[in-house]
């Protein structure tokens, strides 16, 4: 990569007019990091390709329409790295003996099994080939790539070995996280349940298939009216002589949601019907099914003892996240911070920054 050139003073005012960018300026600096517009100018020209056209946008490159777009999509791309630029600037701060060529080697197996498929897929090529080609018309590289993956990747694990968080989790605050989310733990109305079906493919025709269904009802009903409550019935007729999905386990189906199944007619006889109540022949798009409940669950929060380890891992989710936002928080305040665009940047103006490119 080229040189920067021109390197603005901390201080100086941002211009009220909009001045033609070097292609390797300086647009940023944070802490000891710089951002430089050509660092971001491939981005830049793969949004307008993919917006107007390789043709089109090419065509535009020298227009004032596409000087003007061009920083205002450098503005936003800046924004999204100085978090990336902060964190790697403290790392090397406080990691200066760090091993770099080895902490690359390690993260060559993940730039090349994760972040090429996500350039390909991304960029719109077919493969590796096609994505070099793709990247040097674009004005880098994917040797450029890889430096800039392997800055990402080194600041987010800076980051999470910098946070330190309590790691124990008593049962009182299992209870009081669980109390407290009890809506992001509810669950819809679930049913288990069993079937008996017979595909029309299977028969000469779909009289014959219901005569068979039929017959097979009959000795159902029966094994139904013996089974005891909460238990499946079907079993041994749905390995027999089922044609399900589910024949080979007697016909069962696990704990399914009401709203999951694919056909109105067979959830309506899962969730409208009492348990144990046998339905009667229904049609289906490939054949005939006779459908059983034998276990439901209505609506409501989770039981506490079965959602348990997952709200651990929730709450140490919830520790870490909030760990994290403040330790950037902290970096941000202490940060000196400047763009070609906005001069010197405090805390409240970068958040207010981010708070307007959400919206």
């Amino acid at each position: 990569m080229s040189g920067a050139t021109s390197s603005p003073r901390l201080s100086e005012a941002p211009s009220t007019e909009i001045q033609p960018l070097q292609e390797c300026e300086v647009i940023a600096r944070v802490n000891s990091e710089v951002i430089l517009a050509c660092e971001l100018e491939w981005q830049v020209r793969l949004l307008f390709e993919q917006k107007l056209g390789p043709v089109a946008s090419q065509q535009m490159l020298n227009s004032p329409m596409y000087a003007e777009a061009r920083e205002g999509l450098l503005k936003s791309l800046i924004l999204g790295r100085i978090e990336m630029a902060l964190l790697y600037a403290d790392f090397r701060s406080k990691a200066p003996q760090a091993d770099m060529s080895a902490i690359k080697k390690q993260l060559e197996t993940p730039f090349e099994e994760t972040e090429v498929p996500r350039l390909v897929e991304s960029i719109g090529v077919k493969d590796r080939a096609e994505l070099e080609a793709k990247l040097l018309s674009l004005g880098t590289s994917l040797s450029e790539r890889r430096e800039d993956f392997f800055r990402t990747i080194i600041a987010r694990q800076w980051l999470q070995q910098a946070v330190k968080i309590n790691k124990e989790v008593t049962h009182e605050q299992l209870v009081e996280f669980y109390q407290s989310h009890e809506a992001d733990y509810a669950q819809p109305v679930r049913v288990r349940w069993e079937e008996l079906m017979v595909r029309f493919e299977n028969h000469p025709s779909k009289s014959e298939a219901y005569a068979a269904l039929a017959q097979l009802g009959n000795q159902a009903y029966a094994a139904a009216t013996a089974a005891p409550a909460g238990e499946a019935a079907f079993g041994e007729l749905a390995r027999q002589h089922s044609e399900g999905y589910t024949a080979a386990d007697g016909g069962v189906y696990d704990w399914t949601a009401q709203g999951s199944l694919a056909s109105a007619t067979i959830e309506a006889a899962l969730f409208d019907s009492p348990v144990a109540q046998m339905s009667p022949i229904i049609e289906g798009p490939t054949g005939f099914h006779i459908v059983r409940v034998f276990e439901r669950n209505e609506a409501g929060p989770t039981p506490f003892s079965e959602v348990q380890a997952k709200i651990r891992e929730d709450l140490y989710k919830e520790r870490f996240d909030r760990a994290i936002n403040e330790k950037v928080t902290e970096l941000k305040r202490s940060a000196r911070i400047w763009t070609k665009f906005t001069g010197d940047l405090t805390f409240d103006q970068l958040a207010e920054l981010n708070e307007n490119m959400r919206h």
